[in-house]
């Protein structure tokens, strides 16, 4: 008993680290009108459309800037106007210590190709999973937009 107990206290800590991702460091801003361009991206929905949209900023393409663990995801809701960030780095796979990156299903759902996690609620901010167990939500990050130019930031 007093083994099992004593090989339970040595793992905990452990195993409650592995399912813990904690947000990264960010500080990051770009032009609304123009980021789709800059960074690539064709979309039906472009961050600065009249009926919302989305940007992908890739930490591979970014890697002298803080923008998350993986990159980050841009958000414009369609109702509201209001912006939101997420970070690209897939929850249930950094569960598992496996570094696996989002990607926007449709303009609503994001969706992780490793272990098809999916996502809704990109529009209102939540970013909260829709299958499996729900425990594993995407990290958020403070948008802010100041005229055309929209502020990314944690610190």
């Amino acid at each position: 008993m007093t083994l099992l107990l004593t090989i339970c206290l040595f793992f905990l800590p452990i195993l409650s680290f592995a399912g813990e991702l904690e947000p990264a460091k960010v500080n990051f801003h770009c032009n609304i009108h123009t980021i789709n361009k800059t960074e690539g991206q064709q979309t039906a929905w472009p961050l600065d459309g009249e009926y919302g949209g989305y940007c992908i900023i890739w930490k591979s393409k970014h890697k002298k800037e803080d923008v998350g663990h993986m990159g980050l995801l841009l958000y414009k809701d369609s109702h509201s106007g209001h912006y939101y960030c997420y970070d690209m780095v897939c929850p249930m796979c950094y569960a598992q210590g496996v570094m696996q990156s989002i990607y926007m299903e449709t303009n609503l759902v994001a969706r992780c190709k490793r272990c098809y996690g999916a996502w809704q609620n990109i529009h209102q901010g939540t970013g909260n999973q829709t299958n499996w167990m729900g425990e594993h939500w995407l990290v958020t990050y403070k948008a802010e937009l100041k005229g055309d130019i929209l502020y990314i930031s944690n610190y």
